[in-house]
């Protein structure tokens, strides 16, 4: 069985401002059931990110008083293996999978980045002037679904997905401390990630074609 779902989702990036989708609403749970109990989906949404996280080598979260990337438009996609409990006219669903991000023109916050140098390396002021790379990224996701099917092909749907993923940022630049200048890049800065991690929040219409 064909199903497909339009939605209006939510995301909230860890240690980042709430997220608001950008129109058109996602495209979720395209794809097709093997039976009543399993069945592979993608997903594909469209996303105004106000800010984000970042994280080291290890994935452990870097915390820099503040988002240190955004604003941005980021497009997620997923594909998921999904384990169906169908009850009566409910049906719930756990969804696990992998997914692939492309953040469009991401700015850093040099004004959180600046605070954090300060307070690491003991100046007064710092003034930073990086860009890096690294804006197509991947990760892990999984989350559930609960779905009430009103006429038995369509349904109305609500869950939640968990996003842990990144991308490496190999930052490049100059800062100037107290005055004077610092061309390299500080060590603890040069091997962190983007953290694309957070929960989003889903409401939509399912349909079984």
């Amino acid at each position: 069985m064909i199903f497909i779902s339009f939605s209006l989702s939510y995301f909230i990036p860890r240690n980042g401002y709430f997220s608001n989708p950008v129109s058109p609403l996602s495209f979720r749970d395209i794809g097709v059931n093997f039976g009543r109990y399993i069945g592979v989906a993608d997903n594909l949404s469209f996303y105004n990110i106000g800010g984000m996280g970042i994280k080291d080598a290890n994935n452990n979260v870097i915390e820099t008083g503040g988002p240190v990337v955004g604003p941005t438009n980021s497009i997620p996609g997923s594909l998921v293996l999904k384990l169906i409990l169908p009850i009566g006219n409910f049906e719930l669903t756990a969804n696990g999978g992998i997914f692939g991000f492309y953040n469009i023109d991401p700015r850093l916050m040099a004004g959180t980045l600046d605070r954090y140098i300060a307070g690491r390396e003991g100046h007064n002021s710092v003034t930073s002037d990086f860009s890096y790379d690294g804006t197509l990224g991947w990760g892990w996701v999984f989350g559930g679904t609960f779905t009430y099917y009103i006429q038995g092909k369509v349904g109305i749907s609500a869950g939640a997905l968990y996003y842990l993923g990144g991308v490496d940022m190999s930052f490049s630049g100059t800062y100037n401390a107290d005055g004077g200048p610092f061309p390299a890049i500080p060590a603890y800065l040069r091997n962190v990630k983007l953290d694309y991690s957070g929960l989003e929040l889903i409401a939509g219409v399912s349909y079984k074609l």
